[in-house]
Formats: structure tokens, sequence, C-alpha cells
């Protein structure tokens, strides 16, 4: 792999450091936020990305949920945005809406990126009505897995499934096939499962890729596991020289281990092969032949897209986790 993504996400990374008030937030939301960039080519603005926090700060109480962990996140997506400040109050208008579908929870302000993100692909009311459908469905399914972290997971199947009812199908059949071959808890395997309807297979051939895949990864101890599971849904699709990919995938994960704050202790090797898998797939998109790209994805209609579907669902699952983690602590 070339160094240039590689060294303009730890310059992205670095720079984030200086924005207000990093010194309490958590390693993987920096680095999140850092791969965000890097995932557009962009360098951070760390004014602008300054200018949105306090934008959020201005508009908000002391107890909204856009405060604490989704605030960054929060901060990072309207940095991208000519009018940080109407690009807010699309977000919180969204959020809104969204509350007349759930309960009020810190989890609807990343469903409400999610759909603010999809805005040009459908229109934002359809993908609220949707996300509900979708919700519906996973709760159906699956009742003791699906909790209030899994309603922006709803949200990324409704906006991109052109057929919600064909692509549960797919999702269930993907998972009983996957379950059945143990390759890891069920709430991952569910996961896995939601990225592999956006690629453009048969259950079967996509399920054995993704567990070729796995089993190439752990053998190389770089493996994609817990909640960076689904993020197999794209790394298992970038080409047939599976082994050259871990190879790539390894090279960088080497790179950044030896970076301030990405050691085993401080981050952890889990999140960091998730960010070197997600680096390494931006770069083998870059090189694929259209023709190729097409025959991949399914509903998308654009792997790069299907790419960052899969990072920020690695992002929001690892947020939920941390929050669960931190309100635990707290309370005991």
């Amino acid at each position: 792999m070339g160094n240039n993504l590689l060294n303009l996400f730890i310059e992205n990374n670095k720079a984030l450091e200086n924005v207000k008030g990093s010194w309490g937030m958590y390693g993987f939301q920096m680095k999140g936020s850092a791969l965000s960039y890097t995932m557009k080519n962009q360098r951070v603005d760390t004014e602008r990305v300054n200018l949105a926090l306090d934008i959020i700060t201005n508009n908000t109480s002391i107890f909204s949920n856009f405060r604490g962990m989704n605030k960054l996140t929060t901060a990072i997506t309207i940095s991208f945005e000519e009018n940080m400040e109407n690009s807010f109050r699309e977000i919180r208008a969204i959020y809104d809406s969204l509350k007349e579908s759930f309960y009020n929870n810190s989890y609807l302000v990343i469903t409400a990126l999610v759909i603010y993100n999809a805005r040009e692909r459908v229109k934002p009311i359809e993908a609220i009505k949707n996300t509900r459908l979708a919700y519906d469905y996973m709760k159906h399914h699956h009742r003791f897995l699906t909790g209030q972290e899994d309603i922006s997971s709803a949200a990324i199947i409704a906006t991109t499934s052109n057929n919600l009812e064909k692509t549960f199908i797919d999702i269930e059949k993907c998972y009983e096939y996957l379950k059945d071959r143990k390759i890891s808890s069920s709430n991952n395997i569910q996961g896995l499962s939601h990225m592999l309807s956006l690629i453009n297979k048969s259950c079967e051939d996509k399920c054995n890729s993704a567990i070729e895949m796995n089993s190439i990864l752990k053998n190389k101890k770089v493996a994609l596991k817990s909640y960076y599971l689904p993020m197999l849904g794209v790394v298992a699709f970038l080409g047939d020289n599976k082994e050259a990919i871990a190879d790539s995938i390894i090279e960088v994960d080497k790179v950044l281990k030896k970076e301030k704050g990405f050691g085993n202790f401080t981050l952890g090797a889990d999140f960091r092969n998730m960010i070197s898998a997600a680096l390494v797939s931006h770069e083998y998109i870059d090189n694929m032949d259209e023709n190729i790209k097409e025959n991949i994805t399914n509903n998308t209609n654009n792997i790069a897209l299907t790419v960052a579907i899969a990072v920020q669902t690695a992002i929001i699952v690892s947020s939920a986790s941390a929050a669960a983690a931190a309100s635990a602590s707290s309370s005991s």
C-alpha cells in the first residue's frame, strides 16, 4: 500500500488533537473522525471543526443528546458542509422527526447523521419511515439481539435498500448461514449480515468469501472481530488475492502501531485493525476497474459508499459500546 493515504490519516489524527475538548474524548472518536476526513481525501481543518463544535454548543442545552459522545461526530459531519449552521438545523429536524417514531435516546443523533448523509439518495422523510420499518423487521427476527443501539443500523439499511422485504430475506439467509458456521457471536453476525446485503452476489458466495477472508485475517493476527466484523463485508470483495489484501492490512497496522495513541493498550488492536482495513479498502477501490466496482455492489451501486457505510457501522457500534461501558462505570 502507498504511503499517501496512511500519512494523511496520521496527519488528520494529529490535527484533531488540537480541537476544543479533545482531552476529554475517547481515542476511537478521534481516530474515527480522522478516518472520516481521510476517506474523503481531505485534510482536517481544525478551525472549521472548532467552529462546528461552537455551533453545537450554542444551539443545544447541556443535557442535549448532541453533547457528550455525539458532539465530535456531529461537528465532523457539518464541517464538510458549506453552511454549517443550516446543516445542523437540518440534522436537528431529522432528529426531532425520529423522536416521533422512537423513544428519545442518544442513538437517534447518530441515526439522524446517517439519514442526513444519505439525503441525496433518499428523502429524509422517507428514510425516517423506512428506518422504523427496518427496525421492526430487525426486532421481529431478533428480538433479544436488537436494541436502541441498532436504530442507526436500521437507518443504514433504510437508506440503501430498494426493497426492504427482499433485503431482509437476504439478511436472514446470510445470518443463518454464518451462525451455523460460528464465526462470531450472534450480534456481530447480525451486523455482518446487514453489510453483506449490499453485495451483489448469492448468499452462499458472499458468505463463503467473508468466511475465507476472516480465516486469513485471523491466521495473520489482524482479525476483524467483535464490533468490527461488518468490515469483512467489504474487505472480502476487494480482489481475488485475499492473502495480498491481508498482507497490506498487516503493513498498515505495523506503521500505525508505532504511532502515539495507537498501541494495544491505548487504542486496542481490534479498532486499529478496522482502521487499517478501511485504509487498505479505500486504496484498493481507487485502483479498481469500474466494471468490477459495478458488479460488486448491489443497492448502493457505489463500492466507495459501501466502504464508508462499513466504517460508519463500526464506529457506531464502538461508540455504543463505549457509552455503555462509561455508563456502567459511572453507576458502579
